[in-house]
Order: C-alpha cells, then sequence, then structure tokens
C-alpha cells in the first residue's frame, strides 16, 4: 500500500485493491484528445481520480502492459476537472501507475485541484523529465522539476529521467515518502537535507544511484528505505541510532562512513559483502566499532580523520566538516593534562581562520603562520578543512583538542597529539643568498628561523610578522 498526503486520497486509491484495482469508472478526453481514465473518489463522489486504464486482478499488474497503447505524445496535461453524464467533477488525485509504461511522455502537467500524485504514477520506464504544477496549487510544488508538499517538508516525486547526475535536496523536506526517488536513470549522487528525520521504505529505490549521503538528523534507518545494487558510498550523520544493513540492496562492496561516536545498533540481516567492506568512523570510536556486534565483521574499519601531519617546525591538521557546527576550536597544548595552552585558533562554519589566541608565557616566540591548504567551499559532507601551522618547535610533542561548536554549545570534539622532527630543516645552509642580501639561519627558542635584514621567514620561506 501505498502512503500518501491525505487519508482520504490514501482510501480513495486502494479502495478497489481487493479485487480489481483501479478499474475505470468513466473515460473522457483532454483537451490534446487523449482519453484520460478516471474513477470515482469513494470517499467524496463529487470528486474523482486518474486511475490505470486496464482493471486488473490481486498481482495481475505487470510492466509491461502499455495503459494507453494510442498515446505517443510527449505532454499530458490533466484537466482541473471534467464533465460525465453532465456533472463537473474537480480532479484531485493521480492514482498508482496511471501513466506508468508510456515511453514518450517527458512532461505532466497539473492543475491546482489536485492533492496528491502518486510516485509510481510515472514510473516503470517512462521517458519523464519535468512535472509541471499550477502556481496556484495550494497542497503541491515544484523546484527544479521535483515535487514537495506546498510547504516543502515532504518530498513526493523525483522525476526518473531528470537529467542531472547530482542532487542536493534543499534543507527544508522532514520526510522522503515511498517511491519518491525511484527508477532513476542518471541520477547517480544523493546528498539529503540536515532537516530530514525519516525516510519511508522504498523512498530511495534506484539502481543508478551510487552515493547516498546523510547529515546529522536520520537517527533510525528503516528495512527498505534504501535501494541500490550499484550503491558504493554511504556517508551516515552523527544522530543514527539504529540501522539495518539490509536497507540496501547490494552487489559489490560499499564504503560506509558513521560519524555516530557510539557505534548505533546493528541489524545484519544478510551480510553479504560486509567483511570486503570499508568502514570509516571517528578517531576515537575505531576500538569501539571493531568491538561492537555486526560492525566489527567489516573487513577494514579505519579513522574517519586524515592523520595529524607533522615535519620538523610545522604541522598540518585537518578535521572533518560538521554540517550542526557554526565554527570551530583547535587548541595547542604543551602538556598531555592540556594545562599549558600554547596557543587557540578559531575558523567560521567553512572553516576559515577567524583568530589567533596566543597563551601568555607559553606563547611562541613569533606568531606562527597558518595557511589553507585548499581554500575551496566544500560541497560534500565528508570532506574536511586543512590548515598548515609553521613557527612550531623541532622535536616537541604538542597535544591538541578540536571542537565543533554550534553557537556556544560544544557538539563535537577529539584530542590527539603529534611530535615534530628532529634535526635542521634539510637543504638549509648557515648562509643564504637572497635578492634582498645575505641570510643568515638563527636558532631561537628551540626553533629555526631565517633572518634577511630586518625580515625573518620561517625554514620553508613564510615571512614571519
Amino acid at each position: 500500500m501505498k502512503k500518501s498526503i491525505f487519508l482520504f486520497i490514501i482510501l480513495a486509491c486502494t479502495v478497489s485493491m481487493q479485487a480489481h484495482v483501479f478499474d475505470y469508472d468513466f473515460k473522457v478526453a483532454n483537451e490534446d484528445g487523449l482519453e484520460l481514465a478516471y474513477k470515482f473518489n469513494k470517499i467524496d463522489s463529487t470528486t474523482v481520480l486518474v486511475v490505470h486504464e486496464f482493471a486488473w486482478g490481486d498481482y495481475g499488474y505487470t510492466p509491461s502492459t502499455i495503459n494507453y497503447p494510442e498515446f505517443t505524445g510527449d505532454s499530458i496535461r490533466v484537466p482541473a476537472q471534467v464533465t460525465y453524464n453532465g456533472q463537473s467533477y474537480p480532479v484531485v488525485s493521480v492514482c498508482l501507475y496511471a501513466f506508468a509504461n508510456l515511453s514518450t511522455l517527458k512532461k505532466v502537467i497539473l492543475p491546482s485541484t489536485i492533492m496528491n500524485i502518486d510516485p509510481e504514477a510515472l514510473n516503470n520506464g517512462t521517458s519523464l523529465e519535468q512535472v509541471v504544477i499550477a502556481p496556484a496549487n495550494p497542497y503541491l510544488t515544484v523546484k527544479d522539476n521535483v515535487v514537495y508538499s506546498k510547504d516543502m517538508k515532504k518530498l513526493l516525486f523525483y522525476p526518473p529521467y531528470k537529467a542531472d547526475s547530482v542532487f542536493i535536496v534543499p534543507e527544508g523536506p522532514l520526510l522522503i515518502t515511498e517511491g519518491a526517488i525511484e527508477s532513476c536513470q542518471y541520477l547517480q549522487d544523493l546528498t539529503l537535507p540536515l532537516s530530514l528525520k525519516e525516510l519511508e521504505d522504498f523512498a530511495i529505490n534506484s539502481h543508478s544511484i551510487r552515493r547516498v549521503v546523510f547529515q546529522d538528523s536520520v537517527r533510525i534507518f528503516a528495512d527498505g528505505a534504501i535501494h541500490s545494487s550499484n550503491l558504493e558510498e554511504l556517508v551516515l550523520g552523527n544522530q543514527v541510532q539504529q540501522m539495518s544493513w539490509q536497507i540496501w540492496a547490494r552487489k559489490k562492496p560499499i564504503n560506509v562512513t558513521c560519524r555516530t561516536k557510539t557505534p548505533p545498533e546493528l541489524t545484519l540481516g544478510t551480510s553479504s559483502y560486509i567483511n570486503e567492506s570499508v568502514l570509516r568512523v571517528p578517531m576515537q570510536s575505531v576500538a569501539a566499532y571493531q568491538q561492537a556486534e555486526g560492525w566489527k565483521l567489516f573487513g577494514s574499519i579505519v579513522s574517519i580523520e586524515p592523520p595529524v601531519v607533522s615535519g620538523l617546525d610545522n604541522v598540518q591538521v585537518s578535521w572533518v566538516q560538521n554540517f550542526s557546527a557554526t565554527g570551530y576550536v583547535w587548541t595547542l597544548y604543551l602538556d598531555e593534562e592540556h594545562t599549558q595552552r600554547y596557543m587557540t585558533l578559531t575558523f567560521d562554519a567553512n572553516g576559515h581562520l577567524t583568530g589567533i589566541d596566543l597563551a601568555g608565557n607559553h606563547a611562541p616566540a613569533h606568531m606562527p603562520v597558518l595557511y589553507e591548504e585548499d581554500e575551496e567551499e566544500p560541497t560534500h559532507f565528508a570532506e574536511y578543512y586543512s590548515f598548515t601551522i609553521t613557527g612550531l618547535s623541532a622535536n616537541t610533542t604538542y597535544y591538541f583538542t578540536r571542537q565543533s561548536l554550534n553557537g556556544t554549545d560544544v557538539i563535537d570534539e577529539e584530542m590527539g597529539s603529534f611530535e615534530t622532527l628532529s634535526g635542521e630543516p634539510e637543504g638549509l645552509k648557515d648562509n643564504v643568498q637572497s635578492d634582498k642580501g645575505q641570510c643568515v639561519k638563527m636558532l631561537r627558542d628551540g626553533q629555526f628561523f631565517i633572518e634577511c635584514g630586518e625580515k625573518t621567514y620561517s625554514p620553508n620561506g613564510h615571512e614571519l610578522k
């Protein structure tokens, strides 16, 4: 049974399923000359539904059945009302399989009276690219050819032949309904919004999809919510508490990223390919996942975060983007107990440096130099921000914390340490000739510098302010 927006529409579209499904009451030619089949709404006999033309018994439908064999056009316009036996009836719904299997159909135009369109009304082999809904419709709306409820709280239908390979669902939808994203031909990369709270069964049912990204909102994944035999990557936010390995159909190993620190409850079901799949989890949670039921069966369990890479007087620091964060704080310490703060760096929600706070007596003699590895704005959930800090002391162990903030609240935190290398910078001579004249290598407070006249540089050539 299909779930829909209005209860009376659910009943109206399914009431005849026990014997002959969608046996129509009458047919009326629309303005294009195509005779559409209609059925009286059993709840409200003053309205009608667009239905499948042929009657068929229980489980008697076959996808190869052509319901409008005479149709060769590329668009269908559903009227706002039809007249039958001298009586006018508003058209309020387009039901299951109503326009299925029309190989030339590319566009459907719906009037302001339509309250509901079943996702599978247009699937199963059509070439549909576009759905147009009258702007005055109080129940439904279209954004970028995707159908939503008028308040944008529900995603109802994604055209299966929409040409885009990437779809980033805009913020707003709380629910993706059953069959909403189904039988897509081109869609491969799907990113779901932070607003999303629930997916109905078979909400995402398309073998073209190779990557699905969930942000930090969905808590429970029901069986059957995702089906794609070609799924290669699944990214889960940090709120998921329960999930099932059966939520996707698989023909090969996949990469799974789960940002929840405590391993969610996992129902295995069929565990094929799990021992060949890679699981990426928060750095401090690797051991917990290696011991957790179900999760421990993954062939490889690794950290999401890239490693902290240190050199002689520098370190590359990285962290995974948190979509719930409005900013980040990176703090360096000289001791494991985190009592001797060295410096604190603050960043905005896009990972851009906004402040440096040097810590009194423990502050470095010269301002460290920071530069971004990649200044591009992130477009995918699992990408990370990366900065390099130079001007640190050689042969020194540093300890750090990284916090994600939402306002003033700490919503995510990690800790770690790194050690800078021993020795002198490779290839650096005592005296270096430059276009500024003679330069001299200096060792001060355990750090190497190059002084050229009145200016001071780090060993890799960055001027220290």
